[in-house]
């Protein structure tokens, strides 16, 4: 009898030859990165040259750039060899060694899968050592709790991920969530005002949120005053500006708490009185967790690769992003409605796995212009969105901030001259009242919430001169719609 026999054991599985078909497939057609970047992360592959090579082609796709042996070879370690041959070969023999795309999903699974068979032998490793010298804070029943927690945790990433998960295993950890969230005011972001909150529901992090408005709608004025207002309540915000600069948002920020003109503060034209509340703005300033990170032009690899650092660095709980127009689309061989889809897309793989809020703000397109021509309203529909209504799939939450006082502007000197009809009021005439009624609104029209109903639009106020929002309580009629 061997008495070492107990002492062996059989090697643990692996899913290489998946690990090598999935980099393969990849580097044939980059549609293959965005069939599995949802759930499939660099932590899941056992080999860890397989690992940076995943990462490596994630950030050059997400950029807009080719994933292939010859793009590659550049971000490798120099001189690193796989068994017997170079990297340079390595890379090569991967291509080479494609299958096909088709199985991409499939192979991520098998990779996946492995990992968790991986973790689940790790954990209970520990278990059983746990178990045989058990401290004695620690009893049998915490010890079988802190396995089904783990077990948990396993399925959930090894399962929810590929879209397998079990309801019987999510559930209970689901309502145990539910109840701490629930006394944990920190769990979950508020709106700066109340009505936001209450078409809109709490802004939640893993979420990605969609905000439009059309050009000078105000969407820019309203993010700086929301990351102001929860940086104010101990949350950690950034503000990634791409369309203005870092100190052009940090005087609007200033000018909406302060309550002095935008304007007054450009020219230094300042009273002694506001003087002293901008100085009392800088001073408050200076330890608030609020971020202003400006950009040129930049992808999503930009966004990404800096999100993750301030994360690292800072953590954070929300992100702003100004605007989704202004961020080179990844793919540019691509149709525009796949690219429009894989920027959203990517983001939303970002808000999941940093666990941060994303606010994307959306540029209304003039599509409602031909609406009004035609005799339809001029309030936003979701179609009327960059990438259109289609990015919805993407948004767990979708809104319009909605004012309609420039859009009337801009129409009523377009408007052809016209004979009023004997005790009735031209089109124009109409327009200038409805301008008149106009004055100083806006309303949040929510398109999409993952939780809750959508369809409503609560009424708020605009304040031009400090380019800030307040609470209203009236809603909007349904009748004013535009003309």
């Amino acid at each position: 009898m061997n008495a070492f026999a107990r002492d062996l054991k059989p090697a643990l599985p692996d899913a290489v030859d998946a690990e090598c078909a999935l980099l393969g497939a990849i580097m044939l057609n980059a549609d293959a990165y965005w069939r599995v970047a949802g759930f499939l992360k660099g932590q899941h592959f056992k080999e860890d040259v397989h690992r940076l090579i995943y990462e490596t082609m994630g950030t050059l796709i997400s950029s807009g750039r080719s994933a292939n042996p010859v793009t590659l070879n550049p971000y490798m370690p120099a001189g690193l060899m796989i068994g017997d041959i170079t990297i340079t070969a390595y890379l090569a023999r991967l291509a080479a060694g494609a299958i096909n795309v088709i199985n991409a999903y499939d192979y991520a699974r098998a990779i996946i899968e492995m990992w968790s068979r991986h973790q689940i032998i790790a954990r209970m490793e520990d278990v059983i050592e746990m178990a045989r010298s058990m401290p004695a804070d620690m009893t049998p029943e915490r010890i079988i709790g802190h396995a089904a927690g783990e077990l948990a945790r396993i399925a959930q990433e090894g399962n929810e991920r590929a879209g397998s998960t079990k309801y019987g295993v999510v559930l209970p950890a689901a309502v145990d969530k539910a109840a701490k969230d629930s006394d944990n005011s920190a769990s979950r972001i508020p709106w700066f005002l109340p009505e936001i909150g209450l078409a809109l529901g709490d802004i939640r992090r893993g979420n990605l949120i969609g905000l439009m408005s059309d050009s000078g709608g105000g969407k820019t004025s309203f993010s700086l005053q929301q990351c102001r207002f929860v940086a104010g309540r101990g949350f950690k915000s950034a503000f990634f500006s791409i369309e203005v600069t870092e100190e052009e948002a940090a005087l609007q920020a200033a000018a909406q708490h302060s309550k002095i003109s935008l304007g007054r503060i450009d020219n230094f034209t300042l009273n002694s009185k506001e003087k002293a509340d901008l100085e009392a703005e800088m001073m408050a300033s200076t330890d608030l967790p609020f971020y202003i990170v400006g950009f040129g032009e930049c992808t999503l690899s930009d966004i990404r690769i800096k999100a993750e650092a301030m994360v690292k660095s800072h953590g954070l709980d929300l992100i702003v992003i100004d605007h989704a127009k202004m961020i080179t689309l990844p793919n540019p061989k691509d149709m525009f409605a796949e690219r429009i889809n894989a920027l959203y897309r990517g983001l939303k793989a970002l808000a999941k796995t940093l666990n941060v809020a994303i606010v994307i703000l959306i540029q209304r397109n003039d599509d409602w212009k031909n609406r009004w021509r035609s005799g339809s309203s001029i309030r936003p529909v979701m179609g009327d969105a960059y990438g259109g209504g289609s990015i919805k799939q993407s948004l767990d939450v979708w809104f319009s901030l909605y004012r309609p006082e420039p859009l009337y502007r801009e129409l009523i000197p377009t408007m052809p001259p016209e004979r009023a009809r004997d005790g009735e009021k031209t089109k124009r005439e109409v327009m200038i009242e409805k301008l008149e009624m106009s004055r100083g609104k806006a309303w949040v029209i929510n398109h999409k919430r993952r939780r809750g109903e959508p369809g409503q639009s609560p009424e708020i106020r605009f304040d031009g001169e400090f380019t800030m929002f307040s609470s209203s309580s009236d809603e909007m009629p349904p009748a004013f719609e535009g003309f």
